[in-house]
């Protein structure tokens, strides 16, 4: 009796513990599963990103090229400066194939990329059909190549995108297509240009390919047999699942488009007919279970997706039912001390594991769980190096930052001294045919004021793009010593009727500032970027307060404060970055703030930003005070007339650029020079072989043979003819070397007729003879 009753306490008993065994294996399969449905809802965020981060970055670039043409910078009709604005920013962004830029008129651009290299097809109408040429771009584009103009029946206002576009009050994308150039699956971003009348000037549309997302979709997929979808609204395949039937691009062609249902992708039907979702799904196929997830993909102007995920129940929870098959086994056999054995091995080793994979996969978030509590010294260093690989990330982050910031400085930098540069020929134009017309008007004629306030006027300009040139590092200011406060004053004035009267303008200047060095029309140009951010962030109305002190290092300190919404803590370490804006779109270009980024650093100064207590935005700028300089070189700059001097001299000029080129001629010419004018550097050279001169006048930037080569090949033939190198982007990298010829000047643009004659008499004055 009393074996039966041990027989059936030991039965009672493994049967307790059976139980016991099968709650614990239960919970454990939950908490997986549990696990592995977090492991899909993250994974399928990270693809949400990875998606929004590529197309956000496209209408990024489309609303710079719409600002462009609306500002009239850029334009279809010219299409040699389109090119050279237009593709380098193309080569940096590579998920884009081609850019329409197609005018109301039905004269368009294509910028399309062919066997890694861009080309642009020029469209011009011709009666009811038109002609188009083609032409190869290297990657700053010039031109490479161009074919003859050919006829095409072609109106790029029939194309869907144009269509879409003008009929669109804003920019939007488009629904799937297949290219018209190379019938690839894409989809295209089109943006609407109009002019300030509100009238259609044209539609710019940027082409991305749905193959280019393609390997960002696979590579984010977190298991090897996971597979992702993305859809449409009509549950149309746009991204196929990484599978072999889809290997190749043919086959992702054909499948594009096609309805998911029976028979196609059968577990992701299943899964978006149960859409949407809060949590996921476990389907059965082919004898095994998916986790499922769909996530919609909102936010971007035209574009209603969906995004699909489905993970092997294997591939997450595979090994960890494996381990606990075995345990299982292991305390069925030993009876109630395998349980207490796994009981205790449970709550020293895999909550503590859990807790180690989570944090590692919250690698890289801002905040990490709390450390991992644990008897085991391996667990502790495991939780260690997790951290310190959490510090290593974040600094890995910071350092991309960085160069990221660099990268966009730098291209904004190539912009800017481009422009400058064409801008500063037409200045120096402008500013000579000015000195003509007063060198040829009698004195005390009445048009004589009117005249020099024109020049005047076109000096501000040229101020202006020297701080452009200043802010791309290709050119240093002409700093001075000047007074910080009458800079201030002096802008005051200006911002007074910039401001309106809804807003207060409040000095508080420091008699005793000590002068710094600079250039005031960069500075006042500093000053009026800041002032209408404040502006822009008092809508209501408000108090902007200008300050100038010394601060207790004896540094020069200008504080720029308002009463406004303040900046947004998240924006505060972006705010100087190219292109970065917190106003709303067609607002705001985001360069204000970086040009004054480099106009500060330029005068080896600093700007900082911060949100004052009280409400705000508070902006300062602190600049070294100024030693002991000279204001400028003496006699540089002195309008006399040195027309005397000229007579007879053989003055050998080298201009690309057409008006420039005529307007020195002629005013040589008038100065009785005798002037003998080339288009570029090579044809100045033939020009010098065949004849003798005593004073060359060369531009720097020209095709074949720019000016310092000219300038090394007359010193390489022995000539010690004195030379001016003419430049309107900056020539640091030449400066020191030609510093030390005495028969060299340089000479940069815009410039004056008066400090060109003294310039050139000046190197005259010393010779005997030609």
């Amino acid at each position: 009796m009393r074996r039966v009753l041990l027989q059936d306490l030991l039965l009672l008993a493994s049967g307790m513990i059976v139980l016991i065994l099968g709650v614990s294996w239960h919970e454990q399969q939950r908490a997986l599963r549990d696990q592995a449905d977090g492991r899909a809802a993250a994974a399928l965020y990270q693809l949400d990103g990875t998606l929004r981060s590529r197309l956000e970055g496209v209408q990024e670039l489309g609303g710079v090229l719409r600002t462009w043409w609306a500002s009239g910078l850029m334009d279809p009709a010219r299409p040699l400066q389109a090119a050279r604005l237009v593709t380098p920013l193309l080569v940096a962004q590579r998920s884009i194939t081609s850019l329409n830029l197609a005018r109301a008129d039905a004269r368009s651009l294509l910028f399309l990329k062919m066997g890694g290299h861009w080309s642009m097809r020029e469209l011009q109408p011709e009666g009811p059909d038109a002609r188009i040429r083609w032409s190869q771009l290297d990657e700053e584009g010039r031109i490479l190549h161009t074919e003859p103009w050919t006829p095409m029946a072609y109106d790029p206002r029939t194309r869907p995108w144009y269509q879409l576009g003008a009929a669109a009050p804003d920019p939007v994308w488009t629904g799937a297509y297949p290219f018209y150039t190379t019938h690839d699956p894409g989809i295209t971003f089109c943006l609407p240009v109009r002019d300030a009348k509100g009238a259609l000037a044209g539609v710019a549309a940027l082409d991305f390919m749905l193959d280019d997302l393609t390997s960002a979709v696979w590579a984010a997929q977190p298991t090897a047999h996971s597979r992702c979808l993305v859809v449409d609204a009509r549950n149309r395949a746009l991204i196929l699942p990484k599978d072999p039937a889809f290997a190749t691009r043919e086959a992702r062609r054909q499948a594009f488009l096609h309805p998911v249902g029976p028979g196609f992708l059968d577990p992701m039907t299943a899964l978006l007919d149960r859409a949407p979702v809060a949590a996921g799904h476990v389907l059965p196929a082919r004898g095994s279970g998916y986790i499922g997830r769909v996530r919609p993909f909102l936010g971007l102007p035209g574009l209603h997706w969906r995004l699909a995920l489905v993970i092997p129940e294997s591939d997450l929870m595979g090994p960890a039912r494996r381990r606990a098959l075995g345990l299982l086994l292991l305390s069925l056999a030993t009876l109630a001390l395998a349980v207490w054995r796994i009981r205790r091995l449970a709550d020293r080793v895999a909550t503590p594991l859990s807790r180690l994979e989570g944090l590692a996969e919250a690698l890289g978030q801002p905040e990490l769980p709390p450390p991992v509590a644990s008897d085991i010294r391996e667990i502790r260093r495991l939780d260690a190096a997790l951290r310190q690989a959490q510090a290593d990330l974040a600094e890995q982050a910071r350092l991309r930052r960085q160069l990221e910031h660099s990268q966009r400085m730098e291209t904004v930098g190539t912009l800017a001294g481009g422009i400058a540069h064409d801008v500063n020929n037409q200045l120096a134009a402008i500013l000579g045919q000015l000195h003509l017309c007063r060198e040829l008007l009698p004195e005390g004629h009445s048009v004589l004021g009117r005249l020099e306030r024109a020049e005047a006027a076109t000096r501000r300009c040229a101020q202006t793009t020297k701080a452009l040139l200043s802010f791309s590092h290709q050119s240093r200011p002409e700093l001075k010593r000047l007074g910080l406060n009458g800079v201030v004053e002096e802008t005051a004035g200006i911002l007074e009727r910039l401001l309106g009267g809804r807003i207060r303008l409040v000095l508080r200047l420091d008699p005793d500032l000590p002068a710094v060095r600079g250039d005031a029309v960069q500075l006042e140009q500093v000053l009026m970027n800041l002032a209408v951010n404040a502006r822009d962030a008092m809508p209501e109305g408000g108090i902007l307060d200008l300050a100038t002190r010394q601060d207790e290092a004896n540094q020069v300190v200008l504080e720029v404060r308002d009463s406004g919404t303040g900046i947004p803590e998240a924006a505060l370490p972006h705010l100087f970055e190219p292109f970065f804006t917190t106003k709303e779109p067609g607002k705001g270009t985001g360069l204000g703030l970086a040009m004054a980024f480099g106009i500060v650093q330029a005068h080896q100064g600093r700007i900082q930003a911060e949100n004052p207590p009280g409400g705000g935005a508070l902006f300062r700028i602190t600049l070294p005070p100024a030693g002991r300089v000279e204001d400028s070189r003496p006699g540089t700059d002195r309008p006399l007339r040195q027309s005397h001097r000229l007579a007879g001299v053989r003055v050998l000029l080298a201009e690309d650029e057409v008006l420039l080129r005529d307007m020195l001629s002629d005013a040589l010419t008038l100065a009785r020079a005798q002037v003998t004018a080339a288009p570029d550097g090579e044809t100045a050279w033939q020009a010098w072989q065949a004849g003798a001169f005593d004073l060359v006048l060369s531009d720097h930037r020209m095709p074949d043979c720019t000016g310092h080569e000219l300038l090394q090949r007359i010193r390489g033939s022995g000539s010690r003819v004195p030379f001016i190198l003419v430049s309107g982007q900056g020539l640091e990298g030449f400066e020191a070397a030609l510093a030390r010829d005495p028969a060299v000047r340089l000479l940069p643009k815009p410039f004056e007729m008066p400090r060109l004659m003294a310039m050139m008499a000046e190197l005259l004055a010393p010779r005997s003879g030609p």
